[in-house]
């Protein structure tokens, strides 16, 4: 990468812990795409609960590469259905495997390697 990993935390504790996790899933999309500038990573908890494990943290990945930011978020549904991920971790986990996905699909298309549908035939009756 160009520019150094961005990695801030909102309303959560940073731990190590939490900090290596990120740095490795960075390294893994690097496998996947040669030429990442930068990324940026935000953990954040978009609310202050006394329950710890009710609240999962909403996480933000921003990854530039030549031509195009990848953006990806994971937030916490407000509407009182809650999403399967409740920890840092697994929350942490589904966004990167989203932005891996992502890159991947910018890779095969920015090397031409997606196969495009041929035109219809068109029948000339008369």
């Amino acid at each position: 990468m160009d520019i150094p990993l961005e990695l801030s935390f909102h309303n959560v504790e940073p731990s190590d812990a939490l900090k290596a996790s990120v740095a490795a899933h960075v390294q893994k999309l690097e496998q996947f795409h040669d030429n990442i500038i930068g990324c940026r990573v935000v953990i954040e908890m978009p609310h202050k609960s006394q329950k710890a494990s009710g609240n999962p943290p909403d996480v933000h990945i921003v990854v530039r590469v030549p031509g195009k930011e990848i953006v990806v978020s994971r937030e916490y549904n407000h509407g009182g259905h809650k999403k399967a991920a409740t920890d840092a971790y697994a929350v942490l986990d589904e966004a990167f495997l989203v932005a891996q996905k992502q890159l991947k699909d910018y890779r095969r298309v920015s090397h031409g390697d997606v196969k495009h549908k041929a035109p219809a035939a068109q029948s000339t009756e008369i």
